[in-house]
């Protein structure tokens, strides 16, 4: 592949960008919307317009996205477990000042317009899946999250901390610190899948990677 000298500018532009860690503490609108790459594209606005609520526990987090009507959803404070939460359509989750998932992961499968933002999420067990997956679906927006486990366990003991996978398409990754992980963002999931993974598209800008082993 041969790069143009415009190109190659570009790509040290954006290296120096992401040298910083970003921060969860530039705090989501309900209302903000994707303004860069696949996500921005697909028209994606979560739960803008619909109900309005904040959990602190498990349960209720539970709950709270489960359906696919318009709603955005607030965490505050930390909610632990070992488990996935499955996220409907048309859902925001945001999160306030210093609230975090342990051992809580997010799955959107098969579903639409979703945004994930200001969020830290950790050592989400491989027995419960990935910190967050996406599979087979489409228009999400992941901004400011810190996902994390450690290094201290065999590879195996925790999955994947950002899986975009299954032909999933108009996805958004921005703004967010992956660390302390062995396999950090998985892209396709199989080699032996092309006829769906060959439609996923995804954009990743302004993203920090560190101490990781694989899948960057």
């Amino acid at each position: 592949m041969r790069f143009s000298v415009v190109s190659v500018s570009l790509l040290a532009a954006l290296a120096q960008l992401v040298s910083a860690v970003p921060t969860l503490e530039r705090r989501a609108s309900a209302t903000e919307k994707p303004t860069i790459g696949y996500a921005a594209q697909g028209g994606t606005t979560g739960g803008i317009g619909g109900t309005t609520v904040t959990v602190t526990s498990l349960a209720a987090l539970t709950s709270a996205v489960a359906d696919d009507k318009a709603k955005v959803v607030y965490v505050s404070g930390t909610i632990s477990g070992n488990t996935v939460v499955k996220v409907g359509s048309n859902t925001s989750i945001l999160g306030k000042s210093g609230a975090s998932l342990v051992g809580v992961g997010l799955r959107v499968n098969k579903k639409n317009n979703v945004i994930i933002r200001n969020l830290k999420i950790s050592k989400v067990l491989a027995s419960a899946g990935d910190a967050v997956g996406i599979q087979e679906a489409s228009k999400v927006w992941i901004d400011h999250l810190d996902l994390s486990s450690d290094r201290d366990h065999d590879k195996d003991f925790y999955d994947g901390l950002l899986d975009v996978t299954h032909g999933s398409t108009y996805v958004s990754i921005t703004n967010s610190h992956l660390h302390d992980h062995f396999k950090a963002s998985l892209v396709g999931h199989s080699d032996n899948n092309e006829s769906e993974d060959k439609k996923i598209t995804v954009t990743y800008a302004l993203n920090k990677f560190s101490n990781l082993n694989s899948r960057m």
